[in-house]
C-alpha cells in the first residue's frame, strides 16, 4: 500500500527514460506489501486461525508466489521507479525540468489570475468543497479491525510551548493541504481544526517553527515545499512568517532566491537572537497528473543550510550539499548556540562551530558508512550535549539508532565510531532489537528520532511497518517506539516499547513523519503520518500477555513481551475536520452523478462519497489510482492500485467483495504507468478499457462474477493469479511499438466517445495519438487504430483527452511538460478534429495565454462550448467564443489538481486536488 515515489535514486533519469519512455521494466510488481498487510488484517478479523493461515498463502513473504511477495528492501525499489517514471514524463524529451521553466509556469498562472474573467464576461463560477471532512476507514480494511478516521499525509507538527489543559494549540502541516490549527489538541476526537493558511502561496508544507523569543507564541515560520523525497513531494515558494498564530502569513521575499521550487525541511530560530534564522532546503518536484507527469527540477539554488543574521532580509549559504536531495534536519547546540548541527540525505551529521566550516561527525551505520538519510535529536544530560542519531539505508538490516553522550568529544572531521553507542540490533534475542530496521527499507521517506524537552533519557524513534510484522507479530509492528532509559536495557532487559497499537487495538498508520510532545506531560505525544494525526493518552498499559498466544518462537515471545510491557492505554485519531486527502482522480456514478462518486488517493485507498462531506467511506485500501462505475449497472465498479493491479466489485462497493481481475494484464508481457489509464465504457455495460503498451478490453467487467467471487478474492489472491480476469489486447501491435516517430513509451490516456459504441481515442507518453472506430469489434485482434498526431503536435506526455459528447471525431487533447523542451512543437491544449474520409486529423493550438504552463487534464462542456484545464495551481477555463484562458471561478485554493471529471447532463465539473480533497462547480 504505502507507495511513494522516491527521488533519492542516483540513477534517476537513465532509469526513468528506460522505464517511462521505452516501456521496459519489470511487470512483476504485484500488490506486494499492500496485499500482505491488508489481507492479514481482514483475514484475522473474519476468517479465524485456519482461514488466516490459508489467506496468507500468496502474500506471506515466506509463502506463495515470488511475484506477490514484499521485496527484502520494502518498497524502495518500486517507489524509486515511480519517481523516475514521473520525472521523465514531465521533463520529456529533456532530462530535467529547469528553474526557468518552473518560474515561467508560475508567471503564466499569475498573469491569468490577475487578468480575471474580463475577456469572457461570463458569470464567475463558485467552487464547492465536498471534503472529506470525515474520512472513515472501515475496520475491515485497516490493521486492527477498528474503524479509523483518517486524513492525508502529515509532514510536520508544532505544539505551542504554553499548551495546557485549558488551551492547547497544535499546528499541522500537510503534504499538499496547507497549515491547520486546533486550540483543543488534548481532546479525544474532534479537536475543531481550522484552516490556517491565509496568505500562503503554496500549500505544500515542509516545516513549522515557533519563535522562542516571542512570549505570546504567535510568531511562527512555515517552510513550504515537502522534503520527504517522494515523487509527489511538491516544491514550494520559500519561507513565510505569521505574527498572529497562523491566522495570516506573509512571504519572506528574500527566500525565493534560496528556496523557490525547493522544499524547506527545517527552520531554526536562535533562542539568544531572534534575528538569526537557519533554514534547510531539499529537492522537490512540480506537477502531477492522474496518470503521471511530475518532474524533478534542475538549475535551482543549491540545497543546503542557509543563514540570515538580519531577521530574514538576506541569506547566505553556509553549507552546500549539492549532489544530494538536501538537508533533513538542523539544530543548535543547547549548551553552545553558536554550534550548528545539520544532517542530509547521503551526508550523515555535520557540525559547524562558531561560524566555521561544516565537518562530518556521524555517517550512519556500523561501521560508520554512507547512509541514505539521517535524522537526529540533541538534548542535555548532566550538562553535556547528547545526540541521538538514526541512519537509514534501503535494505533489511540497514536502519539503526545511535547515541553520543558527549558531543564535545566528537572530533571535527572524524567519525569517531567508538563514541557512538549502537542502540539497535537485528537479532531478536538482543534487547536492542526493537530499533533494528525500524524504517523497513523506506528510510529515505519514513524516519525520525525525537526527545521531549528536558527529558534526555526519553527518546522516541518513528519509522514504518514491514508488512510481515503483522503476519509474524513480534511486538506491534514497531512504527513508533519509546524508551525512558536512553535506549539502554533496564533491569528486565527492556529498551524500547512499542507505541504502534494501543490497549484497545487501535493503531497508528504505517508511514511516520513527525512526532511532538506535550510541554506539561512528555508522555503525551502527537504523531503525524500518511494517515493524519494521532494523539496518545499519556498513560501506558502492560499488554505483554498478548504475546503468549501468538504463533512465534519463545525467543520472539520474550522480545514481544518486552516491547508490549508498556503500550499506550489509548490512541486517538484527531483527523475529523482535516480535508487533506491527496486525490488522483474522480469517477461518477452515471445514475447518480451528484450523489455518488469514487476517488483514488495516494496511500489511502479508493473512497466513496455519498452526498456529504462527512460521509466519505473507504471502499478499498492501497494506492488509489483510477476508478469507475459500469454505465448500465453502477452497482458494479472498479478500482486500481498501481501498475496493472485492478479489481472489480459487483456489490455496490462492499469492502469485502472486491475481486482480482488483473491477471491477463500482468501476464501479458506489457508494462504500464504506475497509475495506468483505465475507464469504464460510457455507454456499453460491462465494457472497460485499460492502457498499457496496447489498449486492453474486457466486456464483462473483468470476468464472470460467480467465478471471480469464488476464486479471486482481493484479500487472498495474487494480482497475477491465472483465471482472475479476462482482459484482451486490442489490435495486433502495441500502439507504442508501431514503426515510426515517437515510438516506445506507454499508453498515457484512453477515452471512449459517448455518442456511439465504437469510437475510442488513445495517446502515449511520447505524444502519439490514435483513434479507433471499431473498439467493440470481435475478435479483439481485429480492432484497428489510426495514428492521428501530426508533425506539429507536441512530442510530449499526453495528460488528458476530452471527447465532444456530440461528435466522437472531435476531441480536446492536453499535454504536460514544457513547450521550451519541444520548441519545434509547442502547445499545451489542442482542438483536434478527425476526418473519417482522409483518416487525417486537424490540430489547432488553443493554448493562447497559457504560455508555458503544463496542463494536467482537460474537460469539455459541449452545452456551453467552454473548455476547462487543470494545472499545478488549480483550474482554468477557455470560455466559448474567446481566445484567452481565465481562472475558472473562485473558491478553489491554489493547489495541484491532477484530474477533472465533467458530467454535462448533471451540469457539474469535479476537480481532484492533491492535498485539499475534492471540489465541484455547477456549470452554467
Amino acid at each position: 500500500m504505502r507507495t511513494k515515489r522516491s527521488i533519492a535514486a542516483a540513477a534517476g533519469l537513465a532509469a526513468a527514460v528506460a522505464l517511462a519512455m521505452t516501456g521496459t521494466g519489470a511487470v512483476g510488481e504485484f500488490r506486494a506489501e499492500r496485499t500482505f498487510k491488508r489481507k492479514s488484517a481482514w483475514a484475522k478479523a473474519n476468517l479465524g486461525a485456519a482461514g488466516f493461515a490459508a489467506a496468507m498463502k500468496g502474500g506471506d513473504p515466506d509463502a506463495g508466489s515470488q511475484a506477490d511477495r514484499p521485496s527484502a528492501s520494502g518498497e524502495g525499489e518500486r517507489l524509486s521507479s515511480l519517481f523516475e517514471e514521473q520525472a521523465a514524463l514531465r521533463a520529456y524529451p529533456a532530462d530535467t525540468v529547469t528553474a526557468d521553466q518552473i518560474s515561467g509556469a508560475v508567471r503564466a498562472f499569475e498573469s491569468i489570475k490577475i487578468r480575471g474573467n474580463s475577456g469572457s464576461k461570463k458569470q464567475p463560477l463558485q467552487w464547492n468543497a465536498i471534503g472529506p471532512t470525515v474520512a472513515t476507514q472501515p475496520g475491515v480494511l485497516n490493521f486492527t479491525a477498528h474503524d479509523y478516521v483518517t486524513s492525508g499525509r502529515v509532514t510536520t507538527l508544532l505544539v505551542d510551548r504554553s499548551c495546557n489543559q485549558g488551551r492547547c494549540r497544535l499546528w499541522m502541516g500537510a503534504a499538499g493541504g496547507g497549515v491547520w490549527r486546533t486550540e483543543r489538541a488534548l481532546h479525544t476526537n474532534n479537536p475543531g481544526w481550522s484552516f490556517s493558511s491565509a496568505g500562503l502561496q503554496s500549500n505544500a508544507i515542509g516545516a513549522l517553527t515557533q519563535d522562542p523569543s516571542d512570549p505570546s507564541g504567535d510568531t511562527l515560520y512555515a517552510g513550504t515545499g515537502e522534503p520527504n523525497a517522494s515523487g509527489d513531494s511538491e516544491a514550494g515558494l520559500g519561507l513565510f512568517k505569521s505574527t498572529d498564530g497562523g491566522n495570516t502569513w506573509v512571504q519572506m521575499p528574500s527566500t525565493l532566491a534560496i528556496a523557490n521550487s525547493r522544499a524547506i525541511s527545517s527552520i531554526v530560530v536562535d533562542p539568544t537572537n531572534p534575528r538569526v534564522i537557519y533554514v534547510g532546503t531539499a529537492s522537490a518536484v512540480r506537477g502531477i497528473a492522474s496518470s503521471g507527469g511530475a518532474g524533478g527540477l534542475a538549475g535551482l539554488a543549491a540545497p543546503g543550510v542557509y543563514k540570515s543574521a538580519d531577521g530574514g532580509n538576506t541569506w547566505s549559504l553556509v553549507w552546500n550539499v549539492t549532489g544530494t536531495r538536501g538537508i533533513t534536519d538542523i539544530a543548535l547546540d543547547p549548551t553552545v548556540p553558536s554550534t550548528i548541527y545539520a544532517s542530509g540525505f547521503q551526508r550523515g551529521i555535520y557540525r559547524s562551530k562558531s561560524g566555521g566550516v561544516f565537518q562530518q561527525i556521524f555517517s550512519g551505520s556500523s561501521p560508520l558508512a554512507s547512509t541514505d538519510r539521517t535524522q537526529f535529536a540533541v538534548t542535555v544530560k548532566d550538562s553535556k550535549t547528547r545526540i541521538y542519531a538514526t541512519n537509514g539505508n534501503q535494505g533489511i538490516t540497514a536502519a539503526a539508532l545511535f547515541r553520543a553522550d558527549d558531543a564535545s568529544q566528537l572530533a571535527d572531521g572524524s567519525l569517531n565510531p567508538a563514541l557512538w553507542k549502537p542502540l539497535s540490533s537485528t537479532n531478536v534475542a538482543d534487547p536492542r532489537f526493537p530499533t533494528g530496521n525500524f524504517c523497513t527499507g523506506q528510510c529515505w521517506y519514513d524516519q525520525d528520532v525525537q526527545t521531549p524537552p528536558g527529558q534526555p533519557d526519553t527518546v522516541y524513534v518513528i519509522g514504518s511497518y514491514q508488512y510481515n510484522d503483522l503476519g509474524n507479530p513480534v511486538g506491534n509492528a514497531r512504527a513508533v517506539l519509546r524508551s525512558t532509559t536512553a535506549g539502554d536495557a533496564d533491569a528486565t532487559g527492556r529498551t524500547f516499547t512499542d507505541m504502534t497499537v494501543d490497549a484497545q487495538g487501535n493503531s497508528i498508520h504505517p508511514d511516520q513523519h513527525a512526532i511532538v510532545f506535550s510541554p506539561q506531560n512528555p508522555d503525551v505525544f502527537w504523531e503525524g503520518s500518511d494517515g493524519g494525526v494521532v494523539r496518545s493518552s499519556g498513560s501506558f498499559t502492560d499488554a505483554s500477555g498478548q504475546c503468549d498466544s501468538r504463533p512465534i518462537s519463545q525467543t520472539e515471545k520474550a522480545a514481544c513481551a518486552r516491547m508490549l510491557s508498556a503500550v499506550p492505554t489509548s490512541l486517538y485519531s484527531l483527523n475529523e475536520g482535516l480535508t487533506t486527502l491527496q486525490f488522483q482522480s474522480i469517477s461518477v456514478n452515471p445514475k447518480n452523478p451528484t450523489g455518488e462518486i469514487m476517488a483514488g488517493t495516494q496511500d489511502n485507498g479508493t473512497w466513496l462519497y455519498s452526498g456529504s462531506s462527512r460521509g466519505w467511506v473507504q471502499s478499498i485500501y492501497g494506492d488509489g489510482g483510477q476508478s469507475g462505475f459500469d454505465a448500465v449497472n453502477p452497482a458494479i465498479r472498479f478500482n486500481t492500485f498501481f501498475r496493472q493491479a485492478t479489481d472489480t466489485n459487483f456489490r455496490n462497493g462492499d469492502p469485502t467483495k472486491w475481486v482480482i481481475t488483473s491477471a491477463p494484464l500482468y501476464n501479458g508481457g506489457e508494462s504500464a504507468l504506475f497509475y495506468m489509464p483505465i475507464i469504464a465504457d460510457p455507454v456499453v455495460g460491462g465494457s472497460m478499457f485499460a492502457g498499457l503498451r496496447s489498449v486492453w478490453r474486457t466486456k464483462d467487467n473483468g470476468g464472470d462474477q460467480t467465478a471471480l467471487e469464488a476464486n479471486c478474492s482481493e484479500f487472498t489472491t495474487p494480482a497475477n493469479q491465472p483465471g482472475c480476469g479476462d482482459w484482451q489486447k486490442l489490435g495486433t501491435t502495441p500502439l507504442t511499438l508501431i514503426a515510426g516517430t515517437r515510438a516506445t513509451g506507454n499508453v498515457a490516456a484512453v477515452e471512449r466517445a459517448p455518442s456511439d459504441s465504437g469510437t475510442l481515442w488513445a495517446a502515449t507518453t511520447t505524444g502519439r495519438v490514435f483513434i479507433s472506430r471499431n473498439a467493440a469489434a470481435e475478435p479483439a485482434s481485429t480492432v484497428t487504430f489510426a495514428r492521428i498526431d501530426s508533425a506539429t503536435s507536441p512530442n510530449r506526455f499526453v495528460s488528458g483527452i476530452s471527447i465532444d459528447p456530440a461528435d466522437g471525431n472531435h476531441a480536446f487533447v492536453s499535454f504536460s511538460g514544457y513547450s521550451s523542451a519541444t520548441p519545434a512543437t509547442p502547445g499545451h491544449v489542442f482542438d483536434v478534429r478527425f476526418n473519417t474520409n482522409t483518416l487525417v486529423a486537424t490540430w489547432t493550438d488553443i493554448s493562447a495565454n497559457l504560455l508555458d504552463l503544463p496542463v494536467t487534464d482537460v474537460a469539455y462542456d459541449n452545452v456551453t462550448g467552454d473548455l476547462y484545464a487543470s494545472c499545478d495551481f488549480g483550474v482554468l477555463r477557455l470560455a466559448q467564443g474567446t481566445t484567452t484562458w481565465e481562472v475558472a471561478g473562485s473558491g478553489l485554493p491554489i493547489v495541484e489538481t491532477p484530474g477533472l471529471t465533467i458530467v454535462p447532463g448533471a451540469r457539474r465539473l469535479y476537480a481532484a486536488t492533491h492535498g485539499m480533497g475534492a471540489f465541484f462547480v455547477n456549470l452554467p
